[in-house]
């Protein structure tokens, strides 16, 4: 029988079956009320999993940067953080937030809270990346596999009195790429670390895996190439040396040379677009035809928004080696944002990155003394075509009594997409200092007003006749003068007070046991105090003053740089190195600057 028959024909039997209308109405509305109330009820199951997948769309967004062409990265900030005076670093990687280098002679060592050594072995080179804990190094033609958690390492491939291995790269947990060295060549190698089995992939050195397009990424004959690891086929993205992936695979960073100058370059994968994100400046004195620095090694963080790379000096004048860490973002910094860089980098005295900032860039910019140790933003005003920034800054002089407060105006201007300062401009200064009648004198637009003198103080706090005035500031509501008297004896002590101007009081806050004063800062709230001393030529010790509650915290082997805010910018100064670090006084905690 057809579907159409059947059909009508259970039609017409509905129709002749006898229903109680009644109880037909009873049930209806009993339903229509109860499937109401269930949809309802459950209306908000799908509004929060769309909001839950919505927030974690955020989440996500916020934790993982958005990939942009290379030629849109812009240099946030660009510091050297690390100086190495003795020992030369041979190779460096970073893994899980911790930068691992290799000092000739020294072994390896790991750069989180502090530079500590982890194992004896020195290293020739080291894996860019990782598998678990797992680092691979190469060290005098052999390979080593080494556990970053219980620090241990294993030989996994010996070198030949013929061939030595260079560069190792994962490919998996049974497979590495290695640069195999000869009298001839160099190859790119694939190797079994359990049969040893050894598989030619290419003539060249230094590969990097870009593991979801299973390609390489190596440098031959002074070309960067891209390999295809099925096809075959090779890709020249450009000229250069040292080249490396991001662990995303997106882009490459390598140094190149152009005109006796070294600087390093990112390009995208896809060889869009490129960018320099260097300013090799000239040597200072003399004009080479080369740049002030050579560049090696720039590896990724992370992400794909930080470098790490080596810089040294190329211009004779043999400085320690310097790790320099590239912040890259998508956004072009503010005003503001281009102001405090180049501030921070006066205070760090990294001339070579405030220059890049400044329009027309002097000779110098940053003198032993006096030297900047703060600044405060002052205001923001938009105009036609430039900006105006106005910034307080502070200054003193390490072996003077002086402290100079100076307000600035920063003239801002948008060239190739980015602001650089065009002029600087100073527009007051007040000046706090010692004079020849051994009076603390403020000098204010050419006015002087002596505050107070040696005869002034209480002479309980005087221990010696043979003293003199040292580092001094005001507070920040001019109502209080810090300031130190320096001993001359060679068992004299170095003592701390503040001056109160109004009530003329004085009080006792530090006393430092010998040792000659270098400087004293405040930080932005004006609770913090810094003291920079030491007690002898070799030494540097800083403490902390907490003014509010009277607390001080000693610090050895650390000189402060400046006050961010209120956090502490310091240099940790070994015999052989020194690390800048960030330290919060609030909780006496330290992390990587």
């Amino acid at each position: 029988m057809e579907n159409g028959k059947i059909m009508k024909t259970l039609y017409e039997l509905r129709n002749e079956i006898e229903v109680d209308t009644d109880l037909k109405k009873q049930l209806r509305k009993t339903f229509v009320k109860k499937s109401r109330t269930r949809k309802w009820k459950n209306a908000w199951i799908p509004l929060l999993a769309a909001a839950s997948l919505f927030l974690a769309f955020l989440l996500s967004n916020e934790q993982v940067p958005q990939h942009v062409k290379a030629s849109s990265l812009k240099i946030a900030n660009a510091i050297s953080f690390l100086d190495i005076g003795s020992g030369e670093i041979t190779a460096y990687t970073y893994h899980d937030g911790r930068l691992y280098l290799s000092l000739e002679g020294r072994g390896i060592f790991v750069y989180g809270n502090e530079l500590k050594k982890v194992l004896n072995n020195a290293a020739d080179s080291f894996s860019r990346s990782s598998k678990g804990e797992k680092l691979l190094f190469t060290y005098n033609g052999d390979v080593f596999l080494f556990d970053v958690k219980t620090t241990k390492s294993e030989k996994v491939l010996d070198g030949t009195p013929d061939s030595s291995y260079i560069y190792p790269e994962w490919k998996d947990q049974n497979h590495i790429y290695l640069t195999k060295v000869t009298d001839k060549e160099k190859q790119i190698v694939e190797v079994n670390v359990q049969t040893k089995e050894e598989t030619f992939i290419a003539s060249g050195e230094m590969a990097s895996l870009v593991e979801k397009e299973q390609k390489l990424v190596f440098e031959r004959h002074g070309e960067i190439i891209i390999y295809n690891v099925k096809s075959g086929k090779e890709t020249i993205v450009d000229r250069g040396k040292y080249p490396s992936v991001t662990n995303d695979g997106n882009y490459i960073s390598y140094v190149k040379e152009r005109s006796g100058f070294e600087d390093v370059w990112i390009s995208d994968m896809d060889l869009e677009t490129k960018n320099k994100v260097t300013t090799n400046p000239s040597p200072r004195f003399e004009p080479s035809g080369e740049g002030m620095y050579r560049y090696q090694f720039p590896i990724w963080g992370n992400d794909e928004r930080t470098l790490y790379v080596m810089k040294k000096r190329n211009d004779g004048e043999n400085g320690p080696a310097k790790i320099m860490k590239i912040e890259l973002s998508e956004q072009s910094s503010t005003e503001i944002e281009t102001v405090k860089s180049y501030l921070q980098a006066l205070m760090v005295r990294d001339d070579d990155f405030a220059k890049s900032l400044l329009k027309d860039q002097p000779e110098f910019l940053t003198y032993s003394n006096p030297k900047q140790i703060g600044f405060q933003i002052l205001e923001t005003t938009k105009k036609e075509q430039s900006t105006s920034v106005k910034a307080e800054v502070y200054c003193t002089d390490t072996s003077l009594a002086y402290y100079k407060v100076s307000t600035y105006d920063f003239t801002l201007m948008k060239e190739n997409e980015r602001y650089v300062i065009e002029t600087v401009k100073e527009l007051s200064a007040t000046e706090l200092l010692s004079n020849e009648q051994n009076e603390i004198e403020l000098v204010k637009d050419g006015k002087g007003e002596a505050l107070f003198s040696l005869q002034d103080i209480p002479q309980s706090f005087i221990q010696t006749e043979n003293i003199r005035f040292s580092s001094l500031l005001r507070t920040h509501d001019e109502k209080t003068v810090i300031f130190s008297l320096q001993g001359m004896d060679e068992t004299s002590k170095v003592t701390l007070f503040s001056f109160n101007r109004e009530t003329k009081a004085f009080n006792l806050l530090a006393t430092l046991e010998g040792g000659v004063m270098y400087k004293v800062a405040l930080d932005a709230t004006g609770r913090y105090l810094t003291a920079d001393y030491s007690t002898d030529a070799l030494d540097s010790k800083m403490l902390i003053i907490d003014l509010e509650k009277g607390k001080q915290t000693d610090f050895t082997n650390v000189r402060s740089k400046f006050w961010k805010g209120d956090k502490l910018i310091l240099e940790e100064v070994a015999e052989t190195h020194s690390m800048y670090y960030q330290y919060d006084p609030h909780t006496g905690s330290k992390i990587n600057y």
